[in-house]
């Protein structure tokens, strides 16, 4: 599936995996051919859970549409979400961040993660001892106090902005396109849906995932504009060979 994608996440209350070096760090920095980057921009994007992570303007995560199938055969429709982790080529664990979900309204069998400790004895409802902020567990019965937590399930990805129950969606734009939506990403690469299909590209992610004329866009959060050169390209009196650029997307983010 490549390199899975990076995901936000603070060690002792210093962010790490925020996002890629920025321009302003780097020795000789090439910015991309419209000059719409900046010093404090970077190529590349990550994910991040939504409880233990911090997103902002600086540095933004990946923002997804997400509808999860619940336990009870119900499904949250589709809504605000934000990736945990990847769990496979386009598949991911993601939480239903649109709305929180009371303790005393967990489903019992469901994944939540807790997004508010509260006065919520976690344990009772199912997760671990001393469980706190971000933890992830499954919910065996409902709770009685002020805490709260967000649905959390597997989807995978689809070419929609209302996804199906089991399905997400990430937005990008390519040169002020409107919307479209992933159908792989990474932390440096995003492509699109053409030449896929339903029938190859399989929602249970066990079927052959047929690549055969996908669009490749390099990914940032902060500009569509311009190219930037592929390593390894050509340089012919300063100046990027024809072959060597690539158009740049510009992911959905979440900023706070």
């Amino acid at each position: 599936m490549g390199r899975a994608l990076k995901i936000q996440k603070t060690n002792n209350s210093i962010l790490t995996d925020a996002g890629f070096p920025n321009f302003g760090s780097l020795t000789d920095p090439v910015y991309n051919s419209a000059g719409t980057l900046s010093a404090t921009d970077f190529l590349g994007v990550v994910g991040g859970s939504p409880a233990t992570s911090t997103a902002s303007a600086t540095f933004p995560e990946i923002a997804a549409v997400v509808n999860i199938s619940l336990a009870d055969g119900t499904s949250t429709t589709a809504g605000d979400g934000r990736i945990i982790r990847q769990k496979g080529s386009h598949k991911f664990l993601v939480a239903y961040t649109a709305s929180t979900t009371a303790d005393e309204s967990l489903i019992v069998g469901q994944a939540y993660q807790i997004a508010s400790v509260g006065t919520t004895n976690w344990t009772a409802c199912g997760a671990p001892s001393n469980a706190g902020l971000g933890d992830i567990f499954t919910a065996t019965a409902v709770g009685a106090g002020s805490g709260t937590a967000y649905p959390v399930g597997q989807c995978v990805l689809s070419n929609t902005a209302t996804p199906s129950a089991g399905d997400m969606s990430i937005a990008y734009s390519v040169g002020d396109s409107s919307a479209v939506y992933a159908s792989y990403i990474t932390n440096k690469w995003v492509r699109d849906w053409n030449g896929m299909t339903y029938q190859n590209y399989s929602d249970s992610n066990t079927g052959t995932n047929v690549q055969s004329s996908e669009n490749y866009y390099p990914t940032n959060f902060f500009t569509d504009e311009g190219t930037v050169t592929w390593s390894g390209a050509e340089i012919i009196n300063g100046v990027d060979a024809p072959n060597g650029t690539l158009q740049l997307a510009q992911i959905a983010s979440v900023t706070s």
